[in-house]
């Protein structure tokens, strides 16, 4: 049986979704390790809050890299999103909040049948 069986997105929606929250998680990562390195010159919470935030700006910079095709962007949104810090994500977010899955990539989604015994 599928994971998502009554579900009515497509895979690419669900990770559009991820995508979306990973780009605000990126950003509100950053914004924590500004006010730690620039504002509280807090060694060791930037030490901290550095190491998570980039492991967050990778799952970020992977997924952007992986989706970018699917969701038929241009070329100039990868380094938009990658170059830019925390703007690229706000980017990111809001582009998806506002386009979602264009039309022509999404694919059919059949109701789920269910077999009676």
């Amino acid at each position: 049986m599928p994971d998502f069986a009554d579900d009515t997105k497509t895979e690419l929606e669900r990770k559009a979704d991820q995508l979306k929250w990973v780009a605000l998680i990126e950003t509100c990562g950053y914004a924590v390790l500004f006010l730690f390195f620039v504002v509280l010159h807090n060694k060791t919470g930037t030490e901290i809050t550095g190491f998570f935030h980039g492991w967050i700006f990778i799952a970020f910079a992977v997924m952007v890299v992986w989706i970018w095709p699917s969701m038929q962007w241009r070329w100039y949104w990868i380094p938009l999103a990658l170059l830019t810090g925390p703007v690229g994500g706000v980017l990111v977010y809001e582009k998806i909040r506002r386009d979602g899955v264009p039309p022509e990539a999404r694919r059919e989604v059949r109701a789920p049948t269910h077999a009676t015994m």
